[in-house]
């Protein structure tokens, strides 16, 4: 356990954390290793571009989730969705949509905008990252209610993402988040996961409707299993990916842009520097795969296990939308605190 910190720095750390590997990664997407290497030197890209340091959509999105859950308090699933769901809409028409977002979430907000119900706006056939680069929020926010992570984070999936490797993706994202702020070290991730199955596939929530037959598939169970089957696929591949360390951890994962691959790219970079923030969020950046989201999310459950203090001044200093984004740790600090 990592110990000694607390529930603010490692919130803080979290949300810095994700917000500046996206930023470190950001530059790197759509590049090849190679290339890469070519831009930015032999080791890659190793300093924030930039002052400030642009982010992705995967922290606009994520900040959109954070303000959600403070504006519906965690209570009703009902109230998050309905707040979600309009931050979803907003972030779409909004002039900051310009960084390469995913094509999914943006099918789905045009659903959205046209009325459709969060129920009916997801995408069956997408498992794109685009629900678990988002979902670490939810992650901090229940961090000790495991029932209530899994069904806001599922909730959370679901209005843009309906396949079910992206619903369970989300699901498990958000639990090693969850495990991180309670100073779990990483070793213990891929245990816990396979551990987590059994209850994941006896949980389905009657509100979430039939999502499962648009999926074409003929129950929740199996519907869910299906998602499980393919992310403990993606999962196994961790451990050699940890013990080969190649330079481009995409070689042997896969590029992370599904579900599935960019939560195993994740846990490979935290597990090779599970003490080391800034090496484990280069590690994500520096790939041939989808950079900045696999650095996103290493940089979220690095951020909370290791706290603020471990991420470089410089870089905190530098990153974009800083201000919001301490307030944001800040206002979860205290509903948590408060709620204590």
């Amino acid at each position: 356990m990592v110990s000694n910190l607390s529930l603010e720095d490692r919130f803080e750390g979290c949300f810095l954390g994700l917000a500046i590997g996206d930023a470190l990664g950001y530059p790197t997407e759509f590049l090849s290793f190679p290339e890469i290497q070519q831009r930015f030197g032999p080791e890659g890209i190793l300093d924030l571009r930039g002052n400030p340091a642009l982010h992705s959509d995967d922290t606009q999105l994520s900040m959109a989730m954070a303000k959600a859950l403070l504006e519906a308090g965690g209570h009703e699933i009902e109230d998050f969705l309905a707040v979600f769901t309009r931050e979803l809409v907003a972030w779409f028409r909004s002039p900051e949509n310009d960084r390469s977002p995913g094509n999914t979430t943006i099918r789905a907000c045009q659903n959205l905008e046209t009325g459709a119900p969060w129920d009916r706006s997801g995408i069956p056939q997408s498992k794109g990252c685009g629900a678990n680069i988002r979902v670490a929020p939810v992650g901090l926010y229940f961090f000790d209610q495991p029932s209530r992570l899994r069904l806001f984070s599922r909730a959370s999936a679901l209005v843009t993402h309906a396949h079910p490797t992206a619903l369970v993706a989300a699901e498990v994202t958000a639990f090693c988040v969850s495990w991180a702020v309670q100073g779990v070290l990483p070793t213990e991730y891929l245990d816990r996961i396979a551990v987590l199955e059994k209850s994941s596939l006896d949980s389905w929530e009657p509100r979430f409707g039939e999502i499962w037959e648009r999926a074409q598939f003929n129950s929740p169970i199996e519907y869910l299993r299906e998602g499980w089957n393919q992310l403990l696929a993606g999962l196994r591949k961790v451990p050699r990916a940890v013990s080969e360390n190649p330079p481009d951890i995409c070689s042997v994962i896969g590029g992370g842009w599904v579900a599935e691959e960019a939560l195993a790219c994740a846990l490979t970079c935290v597990l090779i520097s599970p003490g080391d923030y800034s090496a484990a969020v280069r590690k994500g950046a520096n790939n041939s795969g989808d950079s900045d989201s696999i650095a996103s999310i290493t940089g979220a459950i690095s951020g909370a296990l290791l706290g603020s203090d471990a991420i470089p001044k410089d870089w905190k200093k530098r990153v974009e939308s800083r201000n919001r984004i301490l307030e944001l740790a800040k206002q979860f600090t205290i509903e948590r605190e408060n709620a204590r």
